[in-house]
């Protein structure tokens, strides 16, 4: 049953990220990979809010939905967040000669990501 979770929650996950990768690239254009960049955001924001929602939930409660653990953010988020995406996309930046596109790429996502999850964890514990 536990890969079922995973599986339902990676194949929503990963929908999400085509549509909003697809959405952002149509309106901002393609020349900075920002679609990438916000669902790494999105992403990591998610996950500590879920984990620190869980977390909680798990001191409350005694015990950790494990099965909704496993759909959230196994499952879901590990089909949205796009790490490998973003080190495609750095790559292709650096063959391309856009060497400073590429570190932007880099300190984007690596200070977002960290942001968003610091704010994340903020949220819910404060929840």
């Amino acid at each position: 049953m536990q890969f079922l979770y995973v599986f339902i929650g990676g194949g929503l996950g990963a929908v999400c990220r085509y549509m909003a990768t697809t959405v952002i690239g149509a309106r901002f254009g393609l020349l900075f990979p920002l679609g990438t960049l916000f669902v790494n955001t999105l992403g990591s924001f998610l996950m500590a809010l879920v984990m620190g929602i869980l977390l909680s939930l798990a001191k409350s409660a005694n015990m950790l939905p494990e099965s909704l653990r496993l759909l959230l953010t196994v499952g879901f988020l590990g089909g949205f967040t796009t790490f490998s995406s973003f080190s495609m996309e750095t790559l292709t930046l650096i063959n391309g000669g856009s060497i400073l596109l590429a570190l932007a790429n880099v300190c984007a996502n690596v200070l977002l990501g960290l942001g968003a999850t610091i704010l994340g964890l903020y949220i819910a514990a404060s929840l």
